[in-house]
């Protein structure tokens, strides 16, 4: 029979919530970027430069959420064929999916205020996020 995992045996650190920190910041930042260009022109294929340093961002997301449930779903950009702008942005749309799923699990609110939950215990989110007025 097998194991049942708890969610407790898969508790971030404080340093894996920092490392998911920035990488939201460059996915998010990255992603805006892709959209735009994804509006004016869908159809055009990335440069291998670009899919290199998506790749990059994104090799790094999936690392964080190696344990979490959505990282099977979660692939890196090709490149050798390499994708058109609407193909990275769908994608992208996963990683940001995953990353606000692993947002949700870890980061709860209690007493007015937003605590990362980690293996050192919970932690204040604003000593961890600074002030980001675009998380809930």
């Amino acid at each position: 029979m097998a194991k049942k995992i708890k969610t407790a045996d898969f508790q971030p650190s404080k340093a894996d919530v920092m490392k998911f920190i920035m990488m939201y910041d460059f996915l998010e930042s990255a992603y805006v970027e892709m959209k735009d260009f994804s509006k004016k022109s869908p159809d055009t294929t990335l440069n291998e430069r670009k899919v290199k340093s998506l790749n990059r961002i994104l090799n790094d997301i999936k690392n964080i959420l190696v344990n979490e449930p959505t990282s099977s779903y979660l692939d890196l950009l090709d490149e050798e064929m390499l994708p058109s702008n609407s193909d990275v942005v769908l994608m992208m749309s996963q990683y940001r999916s995953a990353m606000e799923n692993y947002r949700k699990k870890y980061r709860t609110y209690q007493n007015y205020s937003y605590y990362w939950n980690t293996t050192e215990g919970d932690i204040k989110a604003i000593e961890l996020e600074g002030d980001r007025p675009q998380w809930k």
